[in-house]
């Protein structure tokens, strides 16, 4: 009895050295303008089953997805701040036992119209593989202070926008941005979401984003207050934040209708109302999740997740909007 045990053991034992040798693997180098990128996810999914494998990039850009059943897959990469497109491979077909090679070249937007993609991978290699447990405040609540290199969501789901909205994106896209606020040198966005640096500033009663676009700062009170009930609207809003365990919850009211919903480039009403959930994981990430509600321009709340990266040796340029406004120059003659 034992031995026939032992025998249906080895089978089965065999069988799964056999299965794992059917697997195959994608290997390859993500460069983007020909700078490779570093700690950037690389995802394959198989088109049959939905099933997604990934793997992140080494510090010279190299990565190895390993054990992948055959089949086809539709490779992606996320986009770089707003310079880069998100990459994406149909139709991979990837053999029993093979080892697929697949270099990856991010594609760049054609307008870049907020920065050098050169210069956010800079930052973002300088300071990829940053580890370490997150700090925390005398308080115990996680501190979210620092230098922050934030990013787009890198899957972000198509906005449902009333017909009058929809058209003004239209609008804006057929005029080449000629009215993007921060070619007026006006605030972009009711809340921080560009790709650029951040610096936030958190004590236990207020914490506060400084940034280089108008109107350069932003206050969140965590003093317990509440909104005012008479609001007087304003570009950024009134923003009152709270803990829900290790998550800091931001809710903001009171805006004006004058900026625009981020590289979504939607218009919005005075009704908007953004809820930002912050969190810190480790020492080198801040994991957030936005949800923007108006009833006036979508017919259901949009939803952005994004992580910012931690920067220690940056420090936020001095940036006066009128000294050096190219933007309308270069776009009128188009």
């Amino acid at each position: 009895m034992i031995r026939g045990l032992i025998g249906i053991g080895l089978l089965l034992s065999t069988a799964g050295v056999f299965a794992q040798g059917d697997q195959g693997t994608i290997t390859g180098t993500v460069t983007a303008q020909d700078v490779a990128v570093a700690v950037v996810m690389v995802q394959a999914k198989n088109t049959a089953t939905g099933k997604a494998y990934t793997a992140v990039t080494t510090k010279t850009g190299n990565f190895t997805i390993v054990d992948i059943p055959a089949g086809t897959y539709e490779v992606s990469v996320p986009p770089l701040g707003t310079s880069t497109r998100r990459y994406v491979r149909q139709n991979l077909v990837v053999a029993a036992r093979e080892a697929v090679r697949l270099d990856i070249s991010i594609p760049a937007t054609p307008d870049d119209v907020v920065g050098d993609v050169a210069l956010w991978l800079a930052i973002h290699n300088a300071y990829a593989g940053l580890t370490g447990p997150a700090p925390h405040t005398p308080d115990g609540k996680p501190d979210l202070s620092g230098v922050w290199l934030a990013n787009v969501d890198p899957n972000p789901e198509r906005a449902a926008a009333l017909p009058w909205a929809a058209d003004v994106v239209k609008q804006r896209l057929a005029n080449h941005l000629q009215d993007w606020p921060w070619a007026l040198c006006l605030p972009v966005e009711p809340f921080p979401s560009f790709p650029i640096l951040y610096r936030v500033v958190q004590n236990p009663a207020i914490l506060v984003q400084l940034f280089s676009q108008e109107p350069h700062y932003r206050q969140v009170y965590l003093d317990g207050r509440a909104h005012p009930k008479d609001l007087d609207p304003t570009w950024m809003g009134h923003s009152i934040g709270h803990w829900d365990g290790d998550t800091l919850v931001i809710d903001s009211i009171g805006f004006n209708d004058k900026t625009w919903l981020g590289l979504d480039l939607l218009p919005h009403t005075e009704m908007l109302h953004v809820i930002e959930r912050y969190r810190r994981p480790d020492l080198a990430h801040l994991n957030i999740d936005v949800t923007i509600e108006d009833s006036g321009t979508l017919t259901k709340p949009l939803e952005r997740h994004m992580t910012w990266e931690l920067t220690p040796g940056e420090d936020l340029a001095d940036y006066i909007c009128t000294e050096n406004n190219k933007f309308r120059e270069n776009t009128d003659h188009k």
